[in-house]
């Protein structure tokens, strides 16, 4: 849900944006540094960030940030606003069809898994495509989705799992079974189901909602993965941080297709992220307290307010709670802090565009979801008449 015309975005998200614009973008889409994976994200960061002063030159382009990127220029193109956030939506688009391959797809950008292609990484991408064709029905953008769809089918793929189905992790080969990326590519679907107003594409989702149906917890949790054979792999892994993307994924997903299941799934996901969170802190994961890590308070708001928006109870005030705690942390010039109390007293200060791009979209959708109590309109409704999934 996008702010009304004329409406004033919050002024923390704002001073977010102008940050982003000024900082980290760069002909059309935001580059910079990341916190990364392996040795980066282990230890080359806190060296990084307590030595700032030495201009340390290791930007990047992720194809993630500027899913994200699009999406929030979007809902404040009808805000009064500094910047042309309809202009920097489509230039980050065609910034995402320059950089696509052939095939379809795009290169993981971080030098550690060179090589690589992530479910995550081109699921971004193409909907930040799909969100810049429903604006401007500029078929360019229809068709890079299209083709990393295609790239989906015929290189991802997707792993027999327990109740169904999971989709790889990355091209080339199947691992464990990640709930996350399961309900990313749920939504993916019900987009282009939603943009094309063919129900073809939605023939992949009954076995991924089947899947994260079988897996969930009694708590309402889903694992970090699982093996084919249904033995968890990683139980608690960043627990609230991915609770609350699924839980995103899942709401949007719902609302397009009015599937009964993945409501289920989607309710006992947010009971579960209420009633862990409660009165105190967010936590790293269900066994971890530290660190605290400032996008997942982002990500964990905006989940918690599409759970108030839904009706269920206890929501809404954990939601404006934890937003204030995320709103407390920003700096005075608009960015935010990476982290805190890492290996119990390591903080981490840079600038990652990935992470900012998160929480400029996640505070949005927060802002916006509370003031709503009204459904979407689904795949199945007037826009294409056509059958909800189940």
């Amino acid at each position: 849900m996008s702010p009304a015309a004329g409406e004033e975005a919050p002024p923390g998200a704002l001073a977010l944006h102008g940050f982003l614009v000024g900082r980290h973008l760069r002909d059309g889409v935001l580059v910079g540094p990341d916190s990364g994976v392996r040795f980066n994200y282990r230890l080359g960061r806190f060296v990084k960030s307590y030595t700032r002063r030495f201009g340390w030159s290791d930007e990047l382009t992720y194809l993630q940030t500027q899913g994200y990127w699009v999406s929030a220029n979007w809902r404040l193109s009808s805000s009064p606003v500094e910047h042309d956030c309809r202009g920097l939506a489509i230039a980050a688009s065609r910034g995402i069809l320059a950089r696509q391959r052939g095939d379809g797809a795009w290169d993981y950008p971080n030098p550690e898994w060179r090589g690589r292609v992530a479910t995550v990484e081109g699921t971004w991408a193409a909907i930040g495509l799909l969100e810049t064709h429903r604006r401007t029905r500029e078929p360019a953008f229809l068709d890079g989705a299209l083709a990393w769809h295609r790239f989906l089918e015929a290189q991802i793929g997707w792993t027999p799992a327990p109740g169904g189905a999971a989709v790889n992790y990355f091209a080339g080969g199947a691992g464990a079974a990640v709930p996350n990326n399961s309900a990313l590519v749920l939504r993916l679907l019900a987009e282009l189901a939603g943009a094309t107003g063919d129900e073809h594409f939605l023939r992949r989702a009954a076995p991924m909602v089947g899947f994260l149906s079988a897996v969930q917890r009694p708590t309402g949790e889903l694992p970090y993965n699982v093996d084919p054979g249904g033995a968890i792999r990683t139980a608690h892994f960043q627990c609230m941080q991915y609770s609350a993307f699924q839980a995103l994924d899942l709401d949007r997903y719902a609302r397009l297709t009015g599937d009964a299941e993945a409501e289920a799934v989607l309710e006992r996901l947010l009971r579960f992220l209420r009633d862990r969170i409660g009165s105190g802190r967010v936590p790293y994961a269900c066994d971890r307290r530290h660190p605290s890590v400032t996008y997942h308070l982002a990500a964990v708001a905006a989940a918690l307010a599409a759970g108030a928006a839904r009706g269920t109870p206890g929501c809404e005030e954990i939601a404006v709670r934890v937003r204030s705690e995320l709103l407390a942390r920003q700096d005075d010039d608009g960015g935010f802090p990476h982290s805190r109390r890492d290996y119990g007293f390591l903080t981490d200060r840079r600038a990652y565009p990935r992470n900012l791009a998160m929480i400029l979209l996640h505070l949005l959708h927060a802002d916006a979801s509370v003031a709503s109590r009204q459904p979407s309109a689904t795949v199945s409704g007037a826009r294409h008449g056509m059958a909800r999934v189940r």
